[in-house]
């Protein structure tokens, strides 16, 4: 895996979210890595609160390709990421930009985000691989901190 994210000419997985998210078809909620034929592929999941339906999209890395994409409704009561899309939505946030709060001074590749709700509080994810180490961080979408109960390493 570390040797597919150091290539060079890849586009950042931010990149390539932030071409979506400028199309306004929803709000990102989740980010993972795939490798396809030895080829690094990213994977999104993005909620439409207002058409109530859930994306799930395959972008190539190398040149943001949109590989596949499909939708389907989803009941409203039923995804624990609501809480954080809503709040995300209500202070003006897009995935992207949270992902760049939250790695502010951090090292590493991005392999996977995901927003999550949980004791109260609504939070991202997030994995970092560098050197073959991974880390795993949380931060605070209502308080834009790194959350230091939920670090895990």
């Amino acid at each position: 895996m570390q040797s597919l994210l150091s290539q060079e000419g890849l586009l950042t997985p931010v990149s390539v979210m932030e071409k979506w998210e400028q199309q306004d078809l929803g709000t990102i909620c989740g980010f993972n890595l795939d490798i396809d034929n030895e080829q690094l592929v990213y994977l999104f999941s993005a909620i439409n609160t207002k058409a109530k339906l859930l994306y799930k999209l395959e972008y190539n890395a190398a040149d943001g390709q949109l590989l596949a994409e499909s939708s389907q409704p989803y009941d409203g009561d039923s995804i624990e990421q609501l809480h954080a899309v809503s709040l995300m939505l209500k202070k003006n946030l897009t995935f992207s930009s949270l992902i760049n709060l939250a790695t502010q001074n951090k090292s590493g590749h991005l392999i996977q985000a995901e927003l999550d709700h949980d004791l109260s509080i609504s939070y991202l994810e997030l994995k970092l691989l560098n050197q073959q180490q991974q880390k795993t961080i949380a931060f605070d979408i209502e308080n834009l901190r790194p959350l230091p109960l939920l670090k895990w390493d």
